[in-house]
C-alpha cells in the first residue's frame, strides 16, 4: 500500500486558498485515483478544527476534508520517538514526523521548512506541491495555523 503523510501545514491548504491549494488538491487527486492512501496523525483533527474556528470555516468542511484521510492515534512509543528526533521541530511537528516513520509513508506532504528538515534527516522524502523555495528552513514554516 502505498501512503503519503500529510501535516497541517498541507491539509490546512484544502480549508484556506493560498498558492499552493490548487497544486496540492491536484497532487492528492491524482493519487487518491491511482488507490493511494494519504494519512495523519489524530493531532490533524484538532489542528484543522482550531484553523477554521480561527477563519470562520465551517466544521464541515474539515469533516469533508479529513473524510479521505486514515488516521493514526500516536502509542507511548511514537511519543518516545519524537522526542528524540533530530534537529529543531517543534514537540506537535515531531509527532507528526514520528507517527509518519510508524507508517512507512512514501512521502511527508507538509509546507513547514523545519518538519520537512526533520522528516527528510529520519529518511522521509519531502512533498510540497506548488511550493516556492524557501531562503532558509526557519524563513517561512509553512502554516495557515
Amino acid at each position: 500500500m502505498t501512503i503519503h503523510y500529510v501535516d497541517a501545514s498541507a491539509w490546512a491548504k484544502l480549508l484556506v486558498e493560498e498558492p499552493e491549494s490548487g497544486p496540492l488538491a491536484a497532487y492528492v487527486d491524482e493519487r487518491l485515483a491511482a488507490g493511494e492512501t494519504f494519512a495523519s496523525s489524530h493531532l490533524l483533527v484538532t489542528e484543522l478544527h482550531r484553523l477554521a474556528a480561527r477563519v470562520g470555516a465551517a466544521p464541515t468542511s474539515v469533516t469533508a476534508a479529513l473524510s479521505v484521510l486514515a488516521l493514526t492515534l500516536p502509542d507511548a512509543a511514537t511519543f518516545r520517538a519524537a522526542g528524540l528526533l533530530a534537529g529543531q521541530v517543534r514537540s506537535l511537528d515531531a509527532l507528526h514526523v514520528a507517527s509518519a516513520l510508524d507508517l512507512g509513508v512514501v512521502d511527508f506532504v507538509s509546507y513547514d521548512q523545519r518538519q520537512l528538515a526533520a522528516a527528510a534527516t529520519a529518511g522521509i522524502p519531502a512533498a510540497s506541491p506548488g511550493a516556492v523555495p524557501a531562503a532558509s528552513p526557519a524563513a517561512h514554516d509553512g502554516r495557515a495555523l
